[in-house]
């Protein structure tokens, strides 16, 4: 047992289990008593840690690209996604003004504008499917488009009916950025590097979602709420150009035996009897005929393709919008199996954990409209904006929470033995859930009670800013379990929207009729409940990443 974590002794090697940390002093690497310096380490202070995946030694492999171009291109697709974010509420302080327009209760306009919600759940099923047959390049590029699309349309749109249809076209262009940017992060970026780019990623995120409605409160007040879909136009026809030149492809199949974290084979030998030129090792630079090794060939046998013979792509080469075709598998296939990667017990954790939570927060935000523009609060459409400057400063003061998730990782390799087990991602749920508990509990109580508004709106942000843990481990947990089916598992987190919708379409007569101290209360227990699932999940997610490893029907759910 290392740290709570039960062992499994079925496998030689567990997915997602990996040598992180194999420092003995200042000098030596060991590993199993053989000297590890042949791997290639991190540098600096980090110089004990092993980079997991081990890059390969082919050009095209983005985790040999310079740090500046992967920068780069995790800067656009996180500035997009602020956008993307701010997209879907960015007219929520407006509806109450919107209900007198259309003519509609403030019940009826969320609700029904809450199928966008809907038809981003739905059609992340067709994004991961295409993504994975053609690319992720292609798709971001699509997702971007419908949303210039649809911005321009809302923009014109002068009825209910108009906005909803533009509506769910945008949410369909959304799609891309709930499911890819993880598992981009995943293809350019080694494991103890993850926790910072997802925690800037989720800032983007959470900043677009919560602090868009402070610029567009006062739009919507000033200029209309049509603006607010012009102004998105332009920035998403900024990012069509941005992406088509510095955003490429980031699939790439190197060979199974660099990547240290996945299959259920024990690669770590292999790479070693490369680099040290052991009897059994085989190493070719032309890619033999059987295309790459499957996750479970057998080590010390088979040749380990290097990709030493690939030549970088051109820039005009990286500008195709569509490299081909990225996976053989039948398309409808692919597009159905996030509903299997469900019975993952790691994937259903995340849906629970991090898709009902956060839908709390997207539903939250429907409802500020209607507890602050009457009495006692009796706020204006803009001041209804404003309030989100508590989650906007929660979602900056957040960005902690993806250095202390990589610090807690490494700190965990090293206390075990410099093995690495991805439920060490999950160790910082503690702080989201006593934040958790002030937050939503103490939000409820203080409406209820009519208390300043100061109070309501500082517990709002925290309850902005404890999210920000639990986003960043189930991120790297759901990547590091399941990487190389990390946009199938996304898919399948992101069905989270259906309950969004659900939970969008009552919650507004829920509070008229209970009052916010009950509704809030049992979204506190709620959870209460969901965050104490860590527990069995670190216990048993070993056993578990095992099991569906081993047993032919989970191989069979995923594609293998």
């Amino acid at each position: 047992m290392g740290l709570g974590i039960l062992d499994d002794h079925h496998l030689e090697h567990v997915p997602g289990t990996a040598l992180l940390a194999d420092m003995v002093d200042a000098e030596r690497h060991r590993y199993h008593g053989r000297d590890t310096s042949a791997l290639k380490h991190a540098r600096g202070r980090n110089a004990d840690i092993v980079l997991v995946p081990q890059p390969s030694e082919s050009p095209r492999d983005p985790l040999n690209w310079p740090q500046h171009k992967k920068e780069l291109l995790l800067l656009i697709i996180s500035l997009d996604t602020a956008v993307v974010g701010a997209w879907g509420p960015m007219i929520s302080p407006a509806y109450a003004e919107m209900a007198v327009q259309f003519d509609m209760s403030y019940n009826s306009l969320n609700a029904g504008l809450g199928w966008a919600i809907f038809a981003i759940g739905i059609s992340c099923f067709v994004t991961n499917g295409l993504a994975v047959k053609y690319g992720r390049r292609p798709v971001m590029m699509l997702g971007n488009l419908l949303l210039f699309v649809s911005s321009v349309w809302a923009y014109h749109a002068h009825s209910y009916e108009s906005l909803l249809a533009s509506r769910i076209v945008g949410a369909i262009g959304m799609s891309p950025f709930e499911v890819l940017t993880t598992a981009v992060i995943g293809d350019i970026y080694y494991v103890h590097e993850r926790g910072l780019r997802l925690a800037f990623w989720g800032l983007c995120l959470s900043v677009g979602v919560g602090g868009g409605s402070v610029i567009s409160g006062y739009i919507c007040q000033n200029l209309g709420w049509n603006w607010t879909y012009g102004i998105c136009a332009i920035f998403y026809g900024v990012f069509i150009v941005l992406i088509f030149f510095f955003v490429p492809e980031t699939v790439y199949h190197r060979d199974a035996a660099y990547n240290l974290d996945l299959g259920t084979t024990d690669h770590t030998e292999d790479i070693l009897d490369q680099k040290t030129g052991g009897d059994d090792a085989t190493v070719v630079d032309e890619k033999p005929e059987a295309e790459s090794r499957t996750e479970d060939v057998a080590h010390s046998h088979a040749p380990i393709y290097t990709g030493a013979d690939e030549k970088p792509y051109t820039f005009w080469e990286e500008l195709r919008p569509v490299r081909g075709v990225e996976s053989d598998e039948n398309l409808l296939a692919i597009i159905f199996r996030p509903f299997g990667m469900l019975l993952f017990p790691q994937v259903l954790y995340g849906f629970i954990t991090y898709g009902m939570s956060t839908s709390w927060l997207v539903v939250m935000i429907s409802v500020l409209a209607q507890l602050f523009t009457v009495p006692p609060y009796n706020f204006s459409v803009s001041a209804v904006g404003l309030i989100s400057i508590a989650p906007l400063v929660a979602s900056l003061l957040g960005i902690v929470s993806g250095p202390l998730n990589d610090w807690t990782v490494k700190k965990l390799a090293r206390w075990n033995n410099g093995i690495y087990e991805p439920e060490f991602r999950l160790a910082p749920n503690i702080l989201t859930l006593v934040m958790g508990i002030v937050g939503f509990f103490g939000f409820g109580a203080t409406l209820e009670n009519h208390a300043p508004w100061i109070g309501p709106v500082i517990l709002y942000g925290l309850i902005y800013f404890a999210m920000a843990f639990l986003n960043i481990g189930i991120y790297g947990y759901i990547t590091e379990c399941h990487r190389s089916k990390a946009p199938e598992a996304f898919a399948a987190l992101n069905l989270r929207n259906v309950y969004s919708f659900g939970m969008n379409y009552f919650i507004s007569s829920w509070i008229m009729n209970q009052g916010p101290l009950q509704v809030f209360s049992i979204i506190g227990g709620l959870h209460v409940f969901i965050l104490l699932l860590t527990i069995p999940m670190w216990i048993y997610g070993k056993k578990c990443r095992s099991m569906t490893a081993r047993m032919p029907f989970f191989k069979k759910l995923q594609g293998h």
